[in-house]
């Protein structure tokens, strides 16, 4: 098969077989290229679950399962690296809040160093997947979207890219949600330290950062991705979040390129994690 032939296969292959076709024909490249991934379907649910002969992960994406192709646990370690993560030490006993969570995977990574996990999700899949894979399917993710205030706002969702945002880009649909800020969701939950915020908002960091003028500070690390992210112009928010976490005491500690990605410690904090 030519270059452009396979190319053609791999589109339809991720957009127009059903679903057991799909995970089986991926299944099957995996195999063929000596992977131990495989991909399970649940035609009713949309769900599937890759597993790679220790572990298993939810996923409700064509295509996602790719990130695990050298194994679960090196993806996820993967996706904590792309946020600094893997620097932090002395996390135990702490609370990882995770904006943006997608499926979870920062999850099970925070759980790993015997966190406690707090997800926001306001992709109704992506959700279920991240209660399956760090709350035993127990529906603990909050489907709300993190803001500046708490309101009615819209959506645009996005999951087949994981572009969703309450900033309207190029493909998406309109959907109404509620949102909540940081500070509100906090209320009256007690919060056990060191505390990270993982921020992931497609464009919203700022807004999200906003709504956080009273949790920020209690919250030792922020590793937030401000890459170019927002609306059609697709803008950055690096200058803003900077902005925002300079004025609260926080420190830039590092700097990564490939997602445009920043980790702020909060000097102000007598707990230094890390």
């Amino acid at each position: 098969m030519t270059k452009a032939g396979y190319a053609a296969f791999a589109r339809w292959l991720a957009e127009l077989p059903p679903l057991t076709l799909y995970c089986l024909f991926a299944s099957l490249r995996m195999l063929l290229r000596g992977r131990k991934v495989r991909i399970a379907p649940n035609e009713a649910s949309g769900i599937m679950v890759v597993t790679d002969g220790q572990s298993a992960i939810h996923i409700c994406r064509r295509g996602r399962h790719l990130r695990y192709k050298r194994g679960i646990a090196v993806g996820i370690a993967g996706l904590a690296k792309d946020y600094h993560l893997h620097k932090l030490g002395g996390l135990s006993g702490g609370l990882f809040i995770d904006c943006g969570a997608n499926v979870g995977e920062l999850g099970v990574w925070a759980r790993a160093q015997n966190m406690d996990y707090l997800a926001f999700e306001p992709e109704q899949q992506e959700a279920l997947c991240c209660d399956l894979n760090n709350f035993e399917g127990a529906e603990r993710t909050l489907r709300k979207a993190l803001w500046k205030e708490n309101t009615t706002l819209s959506f645009y969702s996005k999951a087949d890219t994981a572009d969703g945002s309450i900033f309207e880009s190029e493909g998406s649909h309109r959907i109404d949600i509620e949102a909540v800020t940081l500070d509100a969701a906090l209320t009256n939950r007690d919060l056990s330290r060191p505390i990270i915020l993982k921020l992931e908002a497609e464009g919203a960091e700022p807004e999200v950062l906003l709504g956080a003028q009273g949790t920020l500070a209690m919250i030792d690390w922020v590793s937030v991705d401000c890459g170019p992210e927002k609306g059609f112009a697709q803008d950055d928010t690096f200058l803003a979040c900077h902005d925002i976490l300079l004025a609260h005491g926080f420190r830039l500690v590092d700097v990564g390129f490939r997602r445009v990605t920043a980790l702020y410690h909060n000097t102000r904090n007598a707990n230094q994690a890390g």
